[in-house]
């Protein structure tokens, strides 16, 4: 059955994978975001662009029709990054807009919900990324419409900043620090994979909350050792207090004039956020992929796309 679906930036990095996998199974797509149509634009027109207005008659106006919302509207950073000039939007008020989002799903009588969280959220009440996502879940719970909550720990592929930019590091650093302590894993999934998962979801009858990811478990400073060896480079891993961890990408931070790793995303990292115990719902193996792709793997450095209010 063809579906009217709206997502959240389909002109976003996993945006485009969700929207092209939405079209190429027959659905209508539209996009509620307040970045600029890209060009030259990858639907070709296909995708309806719509100002992302956080008023109850314009979200509601927005999604008049749609029969599905799939959202993954979130922001990285509690405050403005490194090199960012201009507003900002704080967890607490992502989680304020989200609910804004549901409320007008609601009023505008959309069927179903897909809702992108994160793995394991809210175990850390002083992390506000999170514990913000655990309070979005609560609300999409409470809003009575069927719905599916997915939840990656990161993403991989062409273009994802984490694994690409932790190859540039090995590329050009003799050093990567990471926080001491107890082994800690990740679990990332290929953004492909994600976006089949998603549209997959937004077919499904079926209401549930499931851990989006890949194949591949690597301990983290195992995932730096491989990729080093894959690119015949000679970075080291070492281990150090995670104060002293923060200050070093506090540094190198003012040096590239982006935020690399906030002291949240140490902590989430050294407490095992980026792990899952649940069967794989990916099939692309992050460490073949890397194999696959280390001729071009952190050839530069990826910079946050500014985030329009």
């Amino acid at each position: 059955m063809q579906l009217k679906i709206a997502i959240t930036g389909a002109w976003s990095y996993s945006g485009r994978y969700v929207a092209r996998h939405l079209l190429d199974r027959g659905h209508t797509v539209v996009s509620l975001t307040n970045r600029p149509v890209s060009d030259p634009d990858p639907f070709q027109g296909a995708v309806r662009h719509i100002p992302m207005q956080f008023s109850q008659p314009a979200l509601t106006a927005a999604l008049d029709g749609v029969d599905v919302l799939a959202s993954a509207y979130w922001t990285r950073h509690n405050r403005a990054p490194t090199g960012h000039r201009g507003p900002w939007l704080s967890h607490a008020q992502a989680v304020e807009r989200s609910a804004q989002l549901v409320a007008a799903a609601r009023r505008a009588g959309i069927k179903r919900l897909v809702w992108t969280s994160i793995a394991n959220p809210g175990l850390d009440p002083d992390l506000s990324y999170y514990d913000g996502k655990a309070k979005v879940e609560d609300i999409v719970r409470r809003s009575g419409l069927p719905h599916a909550i997915l939840r990656p720990a990161c993403f991989f592929g062409p273009g994802g900043i984490l694994i690409e930019n932790l190859a540039w590091a090995a590329r050009h650093l003799p050093i990567i620090p990471i926080p001491n302590g107890q082994p800690y894993h990740i679990r990332p999934v290929h953004v492909d994979d994600y976006a089949r998962l998603v549209a997959n979801a937004a077919e499904s009858p079926d209401t549930y909350t499931r851990d989006i990811c890949g194949p591949d478990r690597p301990e983290f400073g195992d995932l730096i050792r491989h990729v080093s060896n894959r690119l015949d480079t000679r970075t080291r891993v070492l281990r150090l207090p995670i104060s002293v961890c923060q200050a070093m990408y506090d540094a190198a931070s003012i040096v590239k004039r982006e935020t690399i790793l906030t002291l949240d995303e140490l902590k989430g990292l050294s407490r095992n956020r980026l792990d899952s115990l649940e069967e794989p719902q990916g099939t692309t193996s992050l460490l073949s992929w890397l194999h696959d792709n280390a001729s071009t793997l952190g050839a530069r450095f990826l910079r946050e796309p500014k985030r329009r209010p």
